[in-house]
């Protein structure tokens, strides 16, 4: 089991100039972070912002701008790509950042949801239900594992590869999701102010280690606050005792240097 706390940081790149994403990821590479985040969506509308770069595109070129730091989307929907674009464009990114990639990925919005609106806007079909959402994930987590075998067909032989398979981290709001993360996936995510929150994380953690994956990734996301750099912070502490042992603090607009110093 993963014991040791790490500390993420998320942008919104939708509010940010290239110049200031490369002093932030300096910054975050620099002060201990151990991830550096960006969303995945098409329109800067959705996040408050007045475009939205490309997830994939931008990762790339934060993979050549750094050398340590882990970077991946959260989470990538999968309602917008072809598994087989998302496989290639992963694989891409990772084998450009030397092995850094972190997937995380995420069934998508309902049709009524306000984040809907980038897929409608480009007439992408959106399932109606939860469940038909949810088996969408599950094809695209097996259109990843077809892809990446090291045994895969022929027909793939040609495809990129990543160097190394990047560790999946499922975003979830629901139990139906938990045990999908903990029986297909490497990791789970939550919103922290999720009422459910420590049963969420408790079914997708239980359900890895009966699947026998003892480094699984319990992780929470929150907007940035300092005390949560805090060893000592209450808040903290009491997401550590639900096994939480990955926190990704999201912070609006162009990220304050002087705030991301980690207190250790």
């Amino acid at each position: 089991m993963i014991h040791e706390l790490t500390i993420d940081l998320q942008v919104n790149q939708g509010q940010c100039a290239w110049p200031q994403l490369v002093e932030i990821a300096h910054i975050a590479e620099n002060n201990g972070y151990s991830t550096l985040w960006v969303a995945d969506h098409l329109s800067g509308q959705v996040m408050n912002a007045p475009s939205m770069p490309e997830c994939f595109t931008l990762l790339g070129a934060l993979a050549a701008m750094t050398s340590t730091i882990n970077i991946g989307p959260l989470v990538v929907n999968v309602g917008t790509r072809h598994p087989g674009l998302l496989a290639n464009a992963a694989a891409t990114v990772q084998n450009i950042s030397g092995g850094r990639l972190v997937l995380g990925l995420g069934a998508g919005a309902s049709p009524t949801s306000t984040f809907a609106a980038e897929q409608l806007a480009l007439g992408i079909e959106i399932p109606r239900t939860m469940q038909e959402r949810h088996a969408k994930l599950e094809h695209t987590l097996e259109v990843l594992d077809e892809i990446w075998s090291p045994n895969r067909a022929e027909k793939f032989a040609t495809f990129e590869m990543p160097c190394k398979l990047p560790p999946r981290i499922l975003g979830v709001n629901s139990r139906a999701l938990a045990k999908v993360a903990g029986m297909r996936t490497d990791g789970v995510n939550v919103r922290a102010s999720h009422p459910q929150r420590a049963e969420i994380l408790r079914l997708a953690h239980d359900t890895a280690i009966t699947a026998g994956k003892a480094d699984f990734v319990v992780s929470v996301w929150d907007w940035f606050d300092e005390a949560l750099l805090d060893a000592s912070s209450q808040t903290r502490q009491q997401l550590v005792s639900e096994g939480v042992n990955k926190i990704i603090l999201l912070m609006r607009g162009v990220p304050d240097a002087k705030r991301l110093a980690i207190k250790r």
